[in-house]
């Protein structure tokens, strides 16, 4: 994982154009106005505890955005959101049961939802720019199915179970910055703790069809905080100038 994070990165640094000048130009802000961050990419979560037991990995993707009140203080306030995927299925079944001729994908996800917000310490200025966070916000773990055509279209879905409730947490990663004309770009990585508490959620194989149409749910109950892991890029749409 280390090792595939720094090819990652490399890759993003070897992409920028040659017109970008890494490293020497910094934000010029009007006072008063701060900082923008906004942060993109891949995120992978590795579940700890008792979730660990019933749930290998999740995938996903996900959005931060932070504000710093000023170029110089290291205070701001951010706030995420992510969406990862810790378990999928599908299955080749008839449209009906009178429409047994037709047949359609059946896809079932196992997905967790996260939003939060909170305070972020980050150094305002230099080639390295660590920072902290802390959060509280709201955890969704859900199950839902869909059908579509042979293409990955889906024309309908449901959601088969849910549980959803407070999440808090703490995260840290680091921003190395670059500049492109009049935006500053930076490659941005990683690391927060979720901690949801008690959730009651289902995984890959917990749903079961029934002779007479029911399902029957295969729910598991457990503590399912995680560390979600990224490695991306972070936009500040600010005005640059040379300093």
């Amino acid at each position: 994982m280390f090792r595939s994070s720094l090819l990652a990165a490399a890759c993003v640094l070897a992409a920028v154009p040659a017109d970008a000048q890494i490293f020497h130009r910094e934000p010029v802000h009007t006072a008063g106005r701060g900082i923008w961050y906004i942060d993109v990419g891949p995120r992978y979560a590795q579940p700890i505890g008792d979730f660990r037991a019933n749930v290998a990995s999740a995938w996903g993707g996900g959005i931060g955005i932070s504000h710093h009140f000023s170029w110089f203080t290291p205070l701001g306030l951010r706030g995420d959101f992510s969406v990862l995927n810790y378990g999928m299925e599908r299955q080749r079944v008839p449209l009906s049961t009178t429409i047994n001729r037709v047949f359609v994908d059946m896809r079932t996800s196992n997905n967790i939802v996260v939003v939060g917000g909170g305070p972020e310490l980050m150094v305002p200025r230099g080639p390295v720019r660590p920072y902290v966070f802390g959060f509280v916000g709201y955890s969704y773990y859900y199950t839902q199915s869909s059908v579509g055509d042979d293409d990955g279209g889906s024309f309908a879905s449901s959601t088969n179970f849910d549980d959803g409730g407070f999440a808090s947490g703490f995260g840290g990663g680091l921003r190395i910055p670059f500049a492109i004309r009049r935006t500053t770009v930076a490659v941005d990585a990683g690391a927060r703790l979720t901690r949801s508490g008690t959730r009651t959620y289902l995984r890959r194989g917990d749903v079961i069809d029934q002779p007479d149409g029911s399902l029957q749910f295969n729910t598991r109950t457990t503590t399912a905080d995680f560390w979600q892991y990224h490695l991306g890029v972070s936009f500040s749409p600010s005005r640059s100038g040379r300093r």
